[in-house]
């Protein structure tokens, strides 16, 4: 009984541990409207890589940990980012949250249209092909 608790101890811890310490989000609790870090908590299964919620109003990305890491880094950045401006600017639109995650990156990490280019392939290899991956490429990064 022991050793399930540590490994559930393990696995609860990963997701905060793998990411790329770089990597932050703030976004406005629901409650208090103030700024706040965004909370990453992990799933130990899931059917999705990442989410984002708002549990008791306080913006949070969980994470599916095994899946996540992975990931070659720049999808990682890509799909935390994501999840980012889902908080972030509270909008459900996956296209427009795609390029607000494009922005982020840019902001965050200085990557170019020749990084844009990357990801994409990178994406494509991950999940297949898809309009949405190309789709990047028309976020409006310089």
């Amino acid at each position: 009984m022991r050793y399930i608790f540590l490994i559930l101890i393990t696995f609860n811890s990963f997701a905060t541990e793998s990411i790329d310490t770089r990597l932050s989000c703030f976004a406005r609790h629901l409650d208090t409207d103030k700024e706040v870090a965004v909370k990453i908590t992990s799933a130990i299964s899931s059917k999705k890589i990442a989410t984002a919620q708002w549990p008791l109003g306080y913006p949070t990305i969980t994470i599916n940990d095994s899946d996540f890491i992975k990931l070659p880094k720049n999808a990682r950045q890509f799909i935390y980012y994501h999840e980012c401006a889902h908080l972030k600017y509270r909008i459900k639109d996956e296209f427009e949250t795609d390029c607000k995650s494009i922005e982020l990156m840019k902001e965050k990490h200085q990557i170019k249209e020749i990084d844009v280019r990357k990801l994409v392939r990178t994406l494509i290899k991950e999940f297949g092909m898809s309009h949405r991956w190309s789709a990047l490429l028309q976020c409006g990064i310089d």
